[in-house]
Formats: structure tokens, sequence, C-alpha cells
């Protein structure tokens, strides 16, 4: 179980196609590469932020809004991905299929998204562009019947 979540974040890091075959990843592998996001980004933004407030109970709370909003962000993203491949292919993705590879497609500018809100707020529309990118680039490698 560990092993097929490290090689599916491990596939997940450049937008390849490669990448496209994690599609059909098995559920415990993105609901775990999920969790991690969640840690990473929680513990990450405790560093910054420091906040004056009973810390687990803090990283608790926190952790469940980050995991709740990335979940929201993967099923809007889910949807552009139909989209795409909808226009690219004539035949849509399953959602089925399109979850798993939206969460592996957005892991890193997730994490790169956050960063740069705390670096620099202003740089945020960045991470939006890369995430648009590494979830779109891999999908105009599909082959197309002709």
């Amino acid at each position: 179980m560990l092993k097929t979540t490290i090689q599916f974040i491990r596939h997940s890091l450049y937008p390849s196609k490669q990448a496209l075959r994690l599609r059909l990843a098995p559920l415990h592998a993105y609901m775990l590469a999920s969790l991690v996001l969640t840690v990473t980004v929680t513990v990450l933004d405790y560093i910054v932020l420091q906040p004056n407030f009973f810390w687990p109970m803090w990283l608790f709370l926190h952790g469940f809004a980050i995991f709740f909003f990335y979940m929201g962000l993967v099923a809007l993203s889910a949807l552009l991905v139909q989209l795409v491949t909808k226009w690219r292919t004539k035949k849509m993705w399953a959602y089925r299929q399109a979850w798993p590879y939206t969460v592996a497609m957005s892991l890193i500018p997730t994490v790169c998204l956050v960063v740069l809100y705390h670096v620099a707020p202003s740089a945020s529309s960045f991470g939006i562009l890369l995430l648009l990118m590494y979830l779109i680039v891999p999908l105009f490698q599909i082959p197309i019947k002709k």
C-alpha cells in the first residue's frame, strides 16, 4: 500500500504522458497522497503562521480545513479535466478516472500555491497557472483516434 502511494506521488511530480496512467490508480494511493499533502501544508502553515493557540487543536482544525478545501479544488479540477478530455478526444473520462488523475496532477501545484501565498500573496496567480498547466498539458498527449 505504501509502495503504490510512493509510486503515485513520484509519477505526479512532473506532468508527462506517463502521468495519464494515474487515472487508474487505486483508492488508497490517491487518498494517502491527499493526506500527505494535507499534513505537509498544515505543518508549513504552522511554521509560517506560528499561531498563538493550543497547537494540537490548531493542527487538527487546520488540517481538516486544508483537506476539505483541497478536495473541493480537486472536485472542480476534475470537472475541468472531464471537459478537456471531452473536447480533445470526443470521449469524456469517467469521473472515477478524472479524480485520481486530478489528485496526482494537483499535488505539487497546490504546495507551490501555498508557498507562493506565504512568500508573495500577489504572486498566487502563478500557482493557479501552474495548476492549470499540470492538469491540461498531459491531456494533450492523449492519442486521438481518427
